[in-house]
């Protein structure tokens, strides 16, 4: 159908706005997130928290909440980067939209793919391009141009700092923010074919730890128990769980052990991801998983297992297939052919909807290669993205969204 006028007036905003959007980026892309790296996790918390104050939005930062010691390898057991909470609620009417985002990336904040360049007429790389400062960009440029045209919205920005490490510290945030709120939209990357995504599986992390007796590995060979070969017998036991066709999958990655090669080593540890598409089979798989404990200290080799089924699985719920619907009338009248679909990744979306709020995810701009040093953003989307994003909040948030409210 057409769009309405203020929709055309918001249309021709965001649309003027591409090439400020693809400065604004290269400002984000610029600032090295990943890997806790605090001095930019700082900056990058001041940059979106002064913009976000700019629309009259109350600016909020919430500690970060510890997280498990043995989640990564090396923790430093630093505090961690607090979750910036913007609210743009009082005097306004209708259904309270959560929008949810990260700051942070995988990438090495002393690696070399530190800038957002061209790659051609219609893509640029960078880290966190896509995944997600792209995203972030969409959002706020959104919610400036219904701040101008449709200021009656009203909606909560969250933006965590560790969602790529399993949001642990801020998941207690994500949760209680949801509960102010009626839905979610969620600014990963959209998928491949530039569709939403609408269902994600569950996911958790664990970590094996083996511990041996060392042992010169030529004069006391056979005296020594090597916490290195059961580790190795431990991951062909819990890779072989992996079942793809039931959305049962287990990965291993890093790895430790072993000081020397003429020492048998007498400690090594394996961390891992698991993927599982409903509770029961996450159940099985964690339970399958944690088996594999068994000796002690008096009974080597000692094999322990740590386990954290962090983030639930996101079903498309009646909902959910609501607010799709609506997002894809919304694509129809821009003139964009939108799908919706599942990946086998997660994102926030999980948390957030298991606190009881229907979620929409992949509302982030087009691109690829995420997580790799030659990640992109098909750059036009910037604009595409965020306008689309700007119109379905002013959708749900008018009559079309009351069946929202009532469904909760």
């Amino acid at each position: 159908m057409p769009l309405k006028s203020i929709e055309s007036e918001i249309v021709q905003c965001v649309r003027a706005q591409q090439s400020a959007m693809e400065i604004r980026l290269a400002d984000m892309v610029a600032i090295p997130t990943g890997r806790d790296h605090q001095t930019g996790l700082n900056s990058m918390r001041a940059l979106l928290s002064a913009r976000l104050k700019s629309m009259g939005a109350e600016v909020h930062e919430l500690a970060a909440a510890p997280r498990p010691k043995w989640i990564t390898p090396n923790d430093t057991g630093e505090i961690g980067s607090p979750t910036v909470v913007a609210r743009r609620v009082q005097g306004r009417s209708g259904p309270t939209l959560l929008i949810a985002g990260h700051m942070d990336t995988v990438h090495d904040p002393s690696g070399e793919f530190q800038k957002l360049s061209r790659l051609d007429n219609k893509r640029s790389t960078g880290p966190g391009a896509a995944d997600m400062k792209g995203g972030l960009e969409v959002a706020l440029t959104a919610l400036e141009a219904l701040e101008k045209h449709a200021p009656n919205v009203r909606w909560i920005f969250i933006i965590n700092a560790d969602e790529e490490a399993g949001s642990f510290r801020s998941a207690a945030h994500l949760a209680d923010i949801a509960k102010e709120c009626d839905a979610g939209f969620i600014l990963e990357p959209a998928l491949p074919n530039g569709g939403l995504v609408v269902e994600r599986p569950g996911s958790g992390q664990f970590m094996i730890d083996v511990v041996g007796r060392a042992a010169h590995s030529g004069r006391d060979f056979a005296n020594g128990i090597s916490a290195v070969n059961a580790l190795a017998q431990c991951i062909l036991k819990v890779t072989s769980l992996s079942d793809v066709q039931r959305q049962r999958i287990v990965n291993i990655g890093p790895l430790q052990g072993g000081d020397a090669t003429n020492i048998v080593a007498d400690h090594a540890r394996a961390w891992g991801n698991i993927r599982f598409a409903n509770d029961s089979e996450g159940a099985q798989l964690s339970g399958a998983i944690a088996a594999i404990a068994s000796g002690d200290a008096h009974n080597l080799p000692h094999i322990s297992v740590e386990m954290s089924l962090n983030r639930p699985p996101k079903p498309c719920t009646e909902q959910v297939a609501l607010l799709a619907d609506i997002a894809l009338a919304v694509g129809q009248d821009m003139g964009l052919h939108l799908s919706t679909g599942k990946t086998g990744g997660v994102s926030d979306a999980n948390l957030i909807q298991a606190a009881g709020v229907p979620c929409l995810d992949g509302l982030g701009v087009r691109g690829g290669n995420l997580h790799r040093t030659d990640e992109f953003i098909e750059i036009e989307s910037l604009s595409e993205r965020a306008t689309l994003l700007a119109l379905l909040l002013l959708r749900v948030s008018s009559d079309t969204g009351k069946n929202i409210s009532r469904a909760r």
